[in-house]
């Protein structure tokens, strides 16, 4: 398969991806959608190149991430000029090499990126890769935008989109030369989770470890603040991670490394051996398992939701022969399995 084809290829193999409203089932097309800008893609290239944020704006982070899930990091960088997730600066990386064609001044090809000027933003603010020409219109595929047949900057998904090769919607194109690595046998990275206690986690860190902190703090009532769990270690998080040092007999530095990891730990598998059901007062889902809410004790009852690693539902004080526990769930009561979530006071 040429360079240019599975570039292409890849691009057609995400239409219908939705962003969403937090940092949760990224790796969904549809699931938790949502307008907060959360993304595998974000997630990913922020992994791989330390470039950009979980919840910046997507669309050049979404070229980006085709780029390197085709062809790999090294060699993507090389037809890119450079990773970023803002557009003004992926244009220039094709300026700055007289590879960048302006609207009305060359014809586009397939596997060229496309920029378009956001008049609204007063620059470059959109882009995406072109996947066809023809003699009067170019044929694209866009992270972050709708299915309108407008420019739109931030449209929330992965859609096939077309334009007039005159639209003023469209700056220009960045040029591809794919020539340098047709042939080439190329292998896309892993995403590699990063599980709690990998790394140190301070203020500023990102990513499913620190949303799984967080869990594990607000099921043990520190308070992370009202965005709750949502994978970024803000101000919020450091107090709360302050606090529960300083309850547990750990250096209080804010930074959550190996000392307060194994504290942690401790903690949660504390909370977690259980209570008495007389003095329970919650049901708290297993660390790293998650089960299905459900309107009755067994599998064969309706799905009503999800409940995540140490997640806190409060008990409604019953507990089937089967060992399934009553919980309150929104307006009403619901059911989670015993072999996932333990009785704590």
């Amino acid at each position: 398969m040429k360079a240019v084809e599975r570039l292409i290829a890849t691009a057609e193999a995400e239409l219908g991806y939705l962003e969403k409203k937090s940092n949760k089932d990224l790796d969904s097309k549809t699931a938790n959608a949502g307008s907060a800008n959360y993304t595998k893609y974000n997630r990913d290239l922020k992994n791989w190149t330390g470039v950009g944020s979980l919840s910046a704006q997507w669309c050049q982070a979404f070229v980006d991430w085709l780029f390197i899930m085709a062809f790999g990091v090294e060699v993507a960088k090389k037809l890119l000029g450079k990773f970023t997730n803002y557009t003004p600066t992926g244009s220039d990386a094709f300026k700055k090499r007289d590879a960048y064609i302006k609207r009305g001044k060359g014809k586009p090809k397939r596997g060229d990126v496309i920029y378009f000027y956001s008049s609204a933003k007063g620059r470059i603010g959109h882009v995406g890769i072109v996947t066809d020409v023809t003699s009067s219109k170019v044929y694209t595929i866009e992270g972050n935008t709708s299915g309108a047949s407008s420019l739109v900057t931030n449209g929330g998904g992965v859609k096939k989109k077309s334009y007039s090769l005159s639209s003023t919607y469209i700056d220009g194109y960045g040029s591809v030369d794919y020539s340098v690595v047709d042939g080439l046998d190329f292998k896309a990275p892993e995403v590699v989770a990063v599980k709690l206690g990998d790394r140190l986690l301070k203020n500023g860190s990102e990513g499913d470890d620190v949303k799984e902190l967080q869990a594990a703090l607000i099921g043990l009532g520190f308070s992370c603040g009202s965005y709750g769990a949502d994978g970024e270690y803000g101000d919020c998080t450091e107090m709360a991670v302050r606090a529960f040092q300083a309850a547990h007999g750990c250096e209080v530095d804010g930074e959550y490394g190996p000392e307060t990891h194994a504290a942690l730990e401790a903690a949660v598998d504390a909370q977690s051996a259980g209570a008495d059901p007389e003095a329970a007062q919650y049901v708290q889902i297993e660390k790293g398992k998650k089960c299905y809410i459900r309107t009755g004790p067994g599998t064969e009852n309706k799905a009503l939701g999800v409940a995540h690693s140490l997640d806190k539902l409060q008990y409604a004080g019953e507990t089937a022969e089967n060992g399934w526990h009553r919980v309150k769930y929104g307006n009403g009561l619901a059911w989670v399995s015993g072999k996932y979530g333990k009785l704590v006071a």
